[in-house]
């Protein structure tokens, strides 16, 4: 079974290691936990789960590598990058939303109710019509003018 199957393990190993070196030696390991199995024989498909022990065992290897990674970079410094944003991120978001929120509630009524049902509700430029009692033609232009009509609003200066 060694000679066999030995180089296909050593290639599954080495693709989710990403490191050929060590993986000769990790597939050693995979064919001794098999090869010290109580009852090796009791297996039915002794070749698949040898692909399920080397795959196990090259997950173990890449976590304890990240492990050991992490234990020598150290815990991350207040100048690393996090996916949390920041105060300052969440301000200017919150102050832009706020912005918008005045653009939008600048708009005529019809043209604000027009530009809420097609982007906040999704509906299309038909049901849109249908629901007001306009036609497509005039609920492309209600979109059109809300969109310039938000676009210069935005452009303009911030209040401070």
């Amino acid at each position: 079974m060694f000679d066999a199957h030995r180089l296909r393990v050593e290639r599954v190993i080495a693709r989710r290691t990403g490191d050929p070196q060590t993986a000769g030696d990790l597939a050693q390991d995979a064919f001794l936990r098999l090869a010290r199995l109580p009852d090796g024989d009791a297996v039915q498909n002794p070749a698949g789960l040898l692909y399920v022990v080397a795959d196990r065992i090259a997950l173990d290897h890449c976590r304890a590598a990240k492990r050991q990674r992490l234990r020598e970079v150290g815990p991350p410094g207040d100048d690393m990058p996090t996916a949390v944003p920041g105060a300052d991120a969440v301000v200017e978001r919150n102050q832009t939303m706020a912005r918008l929120r005045g653009a939008i509630d600048a708009l005529s009524p019809k043209t604000r109710e027009v530009f809420l049902l097609y982007h906040v509700e999704g509906l299309t430029y038909r049901a849109i019509g249908e629901r007001l009692g306009i036609s497509p033609r005039t609920v492309e232009y209600h979109l059109r003018a809300a969109l310039e009509q938000c676009r210069a609003h935005m452009k303009r200066r911030p209040p401070r």
